[in-house]
C-alpha cells in the first residue's frame, strides 16, 4: 500500500464530485439540449438515475475486493494473461479519456479566455500542472480537493440565486413535445459522461479507510454531483432557451456571462471557468493514477514515479493527435464515446461480477466436504 495515497471517505467523497461534474458541466447542456431540446433537463435526470445504478454496480464490484487492488482482483478473476490483457485496455481507455479532457481544455480556455494563447501551451501548463499533482500522490489531490470543493459550491450557490430573476419557465415548453425516444437518447450521454466514468474510483477504493463508509460516500459523491448537473441544465433551458444551449459548445459557461449582481459586479463567467479548470484538473489527475496504478501492477514497477514524466509527454502529443478538429470531436463524443464508457462501466463490471459470484459459489462447493 502507497503511502501517501491514503484518504479519508469524506476526502473520497469531495473527489468523486468533482469527477462527477468535471467537463461535463460545460459540455453535457449542449449535447442534451440538442437531442431533447426543452426536455434536456428530464433526459439529464433519468441519466442521474440511471447513472447511480451504474455507480451501484460499481459499488458491488467494489465489495469483492475489500483488501486488494483492483487489478490483482481481474488478474484473480480471469488469470495472469486474461488479466493483463483487460488491464491494459482498461489502462488504454483511461488514458485515451484523459487525452480527451486535456483537448477539451485547451479548446476552451483557447477560445474564450485566451484567445491568442496557442491551445498546446495551454495544454501544456495543464500537464504539468498534473504531473506535479500525481507525483506528489493521491492524498496530496485529496486535500486540494477539500479546498475546490468549498470554493465550487459556495460559486454555484450564487450563480443559481442570481440566475433566478432571469429565469423562464415558458421555455421549459412543451413539455414532451415529441415523446420520450429524444428524451431517452440526451439521457444516455448524461449516463456516460458523469456517472460511467467513475468507474476509474476502483483502483481508488482500496486506499480509502475506513473502507465501512468508502461505499456510502461514493454513492453521496455521485448523487451531489449529478444534481449539480441537473440543475446546471436545467437553469440553461430556463435562462438561453433550447436552441441556444444546443448551439454554443459550452453554454453553462454563456449561462455565467448573464449572472450579475446590481449594475456594478459583472462578467463573473472568469470564476466558472476556474472552478471548471479546477475540476477538470482533478478528474485527469484521478485518470493518471489510475493509469499509473495499472502499470505498476502490470511491469511490477516499484517507484510509480519513473512514470509520470513519459505519461505527461504521451498525453500531449495525444491530444494534439486526437482528433482533426472539435466538430468531429463533438461528433463523437456524442456519439460513440458513451458506449466506450459503458464497455467498461457496465459489459466489463457485469463480466467480473459474474465471475465472482461463479467462482465463489462452485469454489466452495469444492472445497466443502463430500
Amino acid at each position: 500500500m502507497l503511502e501517501n495515497y491514503k484518504i479519508s471517505p469524506r476526502q473520497f467523497m469531495m473527489l468523486v464530485t468533482l469527477v462527477t461534474i468535471g467537463d461535463s458541466v460545460l459540455v453535457l447542456p449542449a449535447i442534451a439540449a440538442e437531442l431533447a431540446k426543452q426536455d434536456a433537463w428530464i433526459s439529464v435526470t433519468v441519466g442521474l438515475l440511471i447513472g447511480l445504478g451504474n455507480v451501484l454496480l460499481m459499488i458491488a464490484v467494489g465489495k469483492c475486493y475489500p483488501n486488494e487492488s483492483f487489478f490483482s482482483f481481474i488478474d484473480n478473476m480471469f488469470g495472469r494473461v486474461l488479466g493483463t490483457v483487460i488491464t491494459l485496455s482498461f489502462v488504454w481507455y483511461t488514458f485515451f479519456s484523459a487525452a480527451a479532457h486535456v483537448l477539451e481544455t485547451g479548446d476552451f480556455v483557447g477560445t474564450y479566455l485566451l484567445n491568442d494563447t496557442p491551445s498546446i501551451a495551454i495544454q501544456l501548463l495543464l500537464v504539468s500542472l498534473i504531473m506535479f499533482g500525481v507525483r506528489l500522490g493521491l492524498q496530496t489531490v485529496a486535500d486540494s480537493a477539500q479546498i475546490y470543493f468549498c470554493g465550487f459550491f459556495c460559486f454555484f450557490v450564487l450563480l443559481m440565486l442570481c440566475l433566478i430573476p432571469q429565469a423562464d419557465v415558458a421555455r421549459l415548453q412543451p413539455v414532451l413535445e415529441n415523446g420520450w425516444k429524444p428524451v431517452l437518447a440526451g439521457a444516455i450521454p448524461s449516463i456516460a459522461f458523469p456517472f460511467s466514468e467513475l468507474v476509474i474510483f476502483l483502483a481508488i477504493l482500496p486506499y480509502v479507510s475506513p473502507i465501512q463508509r468508502r461505499m456510502r460516500y461514493f454513492l453521496k459523491g455521485a448523487f451531489l454531483g449529478g444534481l449539480v448537473l441537473v440543475l446546471v441544465i436545467l437553469m440553461c433551458i430556463l435562462v438561453l432557451g433550447a436552441d441556444m444551449t444546443a448551439r454554443h459548445g459550452y453554454p453553462s459557461y454563456v449561462l455565467a456571462k448573464q449572472m450579475k449582481i446590481g449594475l456594478f459586479i459583472q462578467r463573473l463567467e472568469a470564476i466558472l471557468a476556474v472552478v471548471w479548470f479546477i475540476a477538470v484538473n482533478v478528474k485527469i489527475m484521478i485518470y493518471s493514477v489510475f493509469f499509473q496504478l495499472g502499470l505498476r501492477h502490470v511491469f511490477r514497477i516499484r517507484e510509480m514515479s519513473v512514470l509520470t514524466l513519459p505519461y505527461m509527454v504521451m498525453l500531449l502529443v495525444m491530444a494534439n493527435i486526437f482528433t482533426p478538429n472539435m466538430v468531429v470531436y463533438v461528433h463523437i463524443i456524442s456519439q460513440y464515446w458513451p458506449f466506450y464508457d459503458f464497455t467498461y462501466s457496465i459489459a466489463l463490471l457485469l463480466l467480473l461480477l459474474i465471475v465472482h459470484k461463479l467462482r465463489s459459489k462452485y469454489g466452495d462447493r469444492k472445497r466443502s466436504p463430500s
